[in-house]
């Protein structure tokens, strides 16, 4: 029940659940802050899910189609998801190495190697991240980073570099435990350490509450 200033009596108000579905992927062109030419692809990941990868790669599709002179990808804000899917999206760039290396307690090492045919090497890209993008997300920015493929620009990410698993308990509960930690193909820890970006670029948040991206327009800026 609902209590509100003015009604005496509490009321009770139905509430109706329904599905909401959040796009993954998102794309559009857009124009270098001295230019009307929309001639940027801008495609922004906000999570790595299921249907990620087959988002994306329509995304792309439609980038190359408009023959783009850059592309900027957005993972701001992006808490990560899938490892798997984290590896496919960053092999768009990367080709014929790892995309992270993962490691035990033991300090033995297991690398992710790239798949596929990196159509998008050699393509002038800039990322965007924020103290938001988190583990996924930093394996694809830091991937793309250590091998100079990108731009990293914006706000050192989170720093979620550990791999968790559930370990049941006879009471029914359960215990996460860290087996394991991500580090960039260059050796890098990204657990409590984060991403550091080339270029950074300190937020306002006024900025953020009038619907601006600082981040965006210094990635537009950048691309005059």
């Amino acid at each position: 029940k609902i209590i509100r200033e003015g009604i005496s009596e509490p009321f009770e108000v139905k509430i109706v659940r329904d599905k909401i579905s959040i796009k993954s992927v998102e794309f559009s062109m857009k124009s270098a802050s001295d230019s009307k030419q929309a001639d940027i692809a801008y495609i922004k990941i906000s999570h790595f899910n299921e249907d990620t990868l087959s988002n994306f790669s329509a995304a792309v599709n439609k980038a190359l189609n408009e023959n783009p002179r850059a592309i900027i990808l957005d993972l701001q804000n992006n808490p990560g998801g899938f490892l798997e899917t984290a590896v496919d999206v960053a092999s768009y760039w990367v080709a014929n190495n790892p995309v992270v290396l993962q490691q035990t307690h033991s300090e033995e090492r297991t690398e992710f190697p790239a798949r596929g045919k990196s159509p998008l090497k050699g393509q002038k890209t800039i990322v965007l991240v924020n103290a938001g993008s988190a583990s996924a997300s930093e394996i694809v920015a830091g991937a793309l980073q250590d091998y100079n493929l990108a731009t990293v620009i914006g706000e050192k990410t989170f720093g979620k570099g550990s791999v968790q698993e559930l370990q049941s308990l006879p009471d029914g509960s359960a215990v996460k435990i860290t087996v394991a930690k991500w580090f960039t193909p260059k050796g890098r820890s990204i657990e409590g350490e984060g991403i550091e970006p080339d270029i950074v670029v300190t937020v306002d948040r006024a900025k953020l509450d009038d619907g601006k991206d600082p981040v965006l327009e210094r990635a537009l800026e950048l691309l005059k």
